[in-house]
């Protein structure tokens, strides 16, 4: 199958517009015209401005060798600094990138680039399963930062490009079949958007076609993370189902952020019959948000459940996909899960 798989991703590669492209894709997730328009609202992007402003001086944290631990264990979640660092400096990086691509102030665009180059320049090994999923999980920022600054004050992004194609690209978990697929193709997307690589794009596109198909039930639900625990007994144990929610936005995010790029790179899924399986997810995800009592493990964990507002991407999918309930969700704010930025973009 996995071979079948690749040859159609790569004849479709072959025949699709995409393919005659021969540059990247210079912005891997807004349009010039979005662009635009958010610099038209200065009070819209002021608190974003100052942001960028109160982070302006904090410096990096690289590691050479990456290799933080499990994240679940038998007695529940593990958390490091080292983890942590990545991640939160992925975040801080886009939203200087952003501020820099809203406001052309070059000052935002330098700490971006320092952040990125940082790690790009002194990563040089991923040595635990775990540290192969945050790089599934949280470089993809990076490289959408990357993609809004790469032409400002005369960077050199060769170290970044490096990290992309030696180390994470080979870490990429697309074949997974869980919401760590899902990642993988953020991931390899957003390496192929920015790096030019015509036949992993579409490689990608191919791969989150298939994964719609396989992962979305009839009614919308996602059976595969709606079992999720809080611990390495991942589907089971004494709370099964208390993540459940929480892992079916984790799984959502990243399937629309790379349909975003997709899109951006004129390689849309929106509005294929996969597509119509996202609106479903879309759908079903927006009403157990609203009413966390009917989500089907509410009342075996006694009226909790972990991370149900963690909702941020839905601003992107009530624009292509409207719902009511997804509308509501919105309009009632306290929603997580927003580092990209998507209650500022999209709403």
């Amino acid at each position: 199958m996995t071979r079948i798989l690749a040859f159609v991703a790569v004849a479709i590669a072959l025949t699709s517009p995409i393919a005659t492209a021969s540059t990247a894709t210079a912005n891997l997730w807004l349009t010039e015209t979005e662009i635009q328009s958010l610099r038209a609202q200065p009070a819209r992007i002021a608190p974003l401005i100052r942001r960028c402003d109160k982070e302006i001086d904090t410096r990096a944290a690289p590691v050479s060798v990456f290799s933080p631990p499990p994240h679940y264990t038998s007695g529940g979640v593990v958390e490091t600094d080292m983890s942590k660092r990545f991640s939160s400096d992925g975040t801080m990086a886009w939203r200087a990138a952003l501020c820099y691509a809203v406001s052309q102030n070059p000052l935002y665009a330098k700490h971006a680039q320092s952040i990125i180059g940082a790690w790009a320049d002194t990563m040089r090994e991923v040595k635990s399963k775990q540290g192969a999923s945050e790089i599934n999980f949280d470089l993809p920022q990076y490289i959408l930062a990357a993609s809004m600054v790469r032409d400002a004050e005369g960077w050199n992004d060769r170290s970044f490009r490096r990290l992309l194609t030696d180390i994470a690209l080979p870490l990429s978990h697309s074949d997974r079949k869980n919401n760590h697929a899902n990642w993988g193709v953020f991931l390899n997307a957003a390496i192929a958007a920015y790096t030019g690589d015509t036949a992993l794009l579409e490689q990608a596109r191919v791969r989150w076609l298939v994964l719609m198909d396989s992962e979305v039930a009839p009614g919308g639900s996602l059976p595969l993370e709606i079992c999720r625990s809080d611990t390495n007994n991942y589907c089971g144990g004494a709370h099964k189902g208390v993540n459940g929610l929480s892992y079916t936005h984790y799984t959502l995010l990243p399937t629309t952020a790379a349909a975003r790029i997709f899109e951006i790179a004129g390689r849309g899924v929106w509005q294929t019959p996969q597509g119509n399986k996202l609106a479903a997810a879309y759908r079903q995800a927006a009403a157990w948000t609203l009413h966390p009592e009917n989500f089907p493990y509410y009342d075996s964990n006694g009226g909790h459940l972990n991370g149900v507002r963690n909702a941020a991407y839905f601003a992107l999918l009530q624009r292509v996909f409207p719902n009511d309930d997804g509308a509501r969700v919105i309009a009632s704010g306290n929603i997580g899960m927003n580092g990209l930025e998507w209650l500022l973009l999209f709403e």
